[in-house]
């Protein structure tokens, strides 16, 4: 029998769906759009790429930890089905990229109608991706390490 295809999985599991990762998406937007309403004069994108680099780790940490006991059993399917734990990392790593991505799509929209650099938006928004994708995995790695993930896999 051959084995399935993991792409699929590994994106279809990318999506944010649970309210967790909705809640995070709106504290990040609250974030985003307070900065960009907030302000008087003219303020640099420097300075709230800053303020949402500061947010968008704990957030996506907090959201990704919240729901630890369903994810463990979902983690624990993958592998049987022959999943790996670059995988799920991928899985988990697209997830909390969309999560800030989306979140700080107002500040980046408004930045790109200003007309700011090009540059200076592409380099803002591949450091809400990494910054969003490697906090939203991180505890996924920690769990899928730990002794007890594998006290649960052998059983």
């Amino acid at each position: 029998m051959e084995k399935p295809s993991w792409t699929p999985i590994v994106l279809s599991g990318a999506i944010p769906r649970e309210a967790t990762d909705l809640l995070a998406i709106l504290v990040m937007g609250i974030v985003a759009l307070e900065t960009s309403l907030g302000t008087i004069g003219p303020v640099s994108f420097n300075s709230r790429l800053w303020l949402s680099l500061l947010v968008v780790p704990p957030t996506c940490a907090l959201a990704a930890v919240s729901t630890t006991t369903r994810r463990t059993r979902e983690e624990l399917a993958l592998f049987a089905y022959g999943g790996s734990s670059w995988q799920i990392f991928l899985r988990y790593f697209f997830r909390g990229a969309i999560c800030s991505l989306v979140a700080f799509s107002p500040v980046i929209l408004l930045e790109f109608f200003a007309t700011a650099p090009i540059r200076e938006l592409v380099l803002s928004a591949l450091a809400l991706i990494l910054a969003g994708g490697l906090f939203y995995s991180l505890p996924s790695l920690r769990r899928i390490r730990s002794s007890s993930f594998v006290e649960h896999y052998k059983s």
